[in-house]
């Protein structure tokens, strides 16, 4: 493939996008071949229909190696939070006398770490929240570690499992597409490694991704996620109530929501929208209800998930860092983010790529997870290999 690019298959919950990039100058990126595939979708119960989904990659990769003139070696595919399990642990080894932290005892942390976990599904992916050498002091990363001498290393430690279900089924298609051995990346640590600041993740950070039929909502530490959950509901939950509180179809209720901006406070009673057409006519304040009632209940779930698991910490972490929210859903109801905010009474962001054209909630999942991709293959290389083996920094 051309300039060490990698191909890249990112499943959202109603579209597929497959794609070929490579790095850019200036922490850009540079695209050979994209395609976007409608499907059926999925919810956190899985596929709605897997022909559906079969039929989307074949159609998004045939589309783009019609279109290519290289080879594409492997792909990397995305696992969304609906099909991810995330297993916590703080896990400790020691050394007879002190010695110099290399990447071959971080991995022995990691591999002795998860050989004591019972967990179901496909294991993906490892990563760390922090470690430490048995005093009070966080590292963050692991080129902090090496060279330093001890004898006790200790990390709290994130294992991403996938749904046996959706890799078999996702390895099934793309087997038939040529690609042997598919690569699983978490979509939601892609984005928070991506999108948040280092040091916004030194301390808990929190990542609401909205897409169109699910959402999830991450809390994310250092480099690892602390714990996740998916919702089933996002932009196609505001359409559909569009629908059928105003007996329209689905086009027309795109181009109401299109139209709707929920950012501000009451309206006009006389107010009114008209479609293109001129044929139908609807309050603006009527209109406003309903999206706002669609995104109560994503606010419902998202203070439901931080009421069961952060009771305790909501005064203090909530209130120093804001939500970050990202995703189609996001983009797709103006004002979205400002309602999420009051309804919440939280902080809250919207992130993006800080790149031209690619600076969008929608472009959040493929611009992170060809990051993750990139850098993936690059520690793969032979050269990464051998001057880490003794024990070298990573760079």
């Amino acid at each position: 493939m051309k300039n060490e690019s990698v191909a890249v298959l990112d499943i959202r919950s109603y579209e597929i996008v497959f794609f070929l990039g490579s790095k850019g100058v200036n922490d850009t990126f540079v695209f050979y071949g994209t395609h976007t595939e409608k499907y059926e979708g999925f919810s956190t119960d899985g596929f709605f229909d897997k022909e559906s989904f079969r039929r989307a990659v074949v159609a998004a990769v045939t589309s783009v190696r019609q279109n290519y003139e290289g080879v594409i070696g492997e792909i990397y595919v995305s696992v969304p939070a609906s099909f991810l399990k995330i297993h916590t642990k703080g896990h400790t080894i020691s050394f007879p006398k002190k010695r110099k932290i290399s990447a071959q005892d971080i991995d022995a942390l990691f591999e002795s770490g998860q050989s004591a976990l019972l967990c179901e599904g496909e294991p993906i992916r490892r990563s760390a929240m922090y470690f430490t050498l048995g005093d009070n002091r966080k590292y963050f990363t692991e080129n902090d570690l090496y060279g330093v001498p001890t004898t006790l290393l200790k990390g709290a430690l994130c294992y991403y499992y996938a749904n046996t279900d959706f890799v078999g089924t996702t390895t099934a298609v793309l087997k038939d597409l040529g690609f042997e051995t598919p690569r699983f990346l978490p979509s939601t640590l892609a984005q928070a490694l991506y999108l948040l600041p280092p040091k916004r993740r030194e301390g808990y950070a929190f990542l609401l991704d909205v897409g169109f039929l699910t959402t999830s909502v991450s809390v994310v530490y250092g480099n690892g996620i602390v714990r996740e959950q998916a919702f089933d509901c996002g932009l196609g939950t505001v359409l559909v109530s569009l629908m059928q509180e105003l007996d329209v179809d689905y086009t027309l209720a795109e181009e109401i929501l299109a139209a709707a901006n929920v950012s501000g406070g009451s309206v006009p009673k006389e107010l009114t929208w008209t479609s293109e057409n001129g044929e139908y006519t609807f309050p603006v304040w009527r209109i406003n209800e309903i999206v706002k009632c669609s995104l109560d209940v994503l606010c419902e779930r998202v203070e439901n998930f931080f009421a069961v698991h952060y009771r305790e910490k909501a005064a203090t972490a909530l209130a120093v860092n804001p939500i970050s929210l990202t995703g189609e859903g996001i983009g797709g109801v103006t004002g979205a983010a400002e309602h999420l905010s009051r309804r919440l009474n939280r902080l809250t962001e919207t992130v993006a790529p800080d790149l031209p054209y690619y600076d969008k909630p929608a472009f959040s999942s493929r611009i992170a997870l060809l990051n993750m991709s990139l850098s993936d293959k690059k520690t793969r290389g032979w050269f990464y290999k051998i001057f880490n083996n003794f024990g070298g920094k990573k760079k």
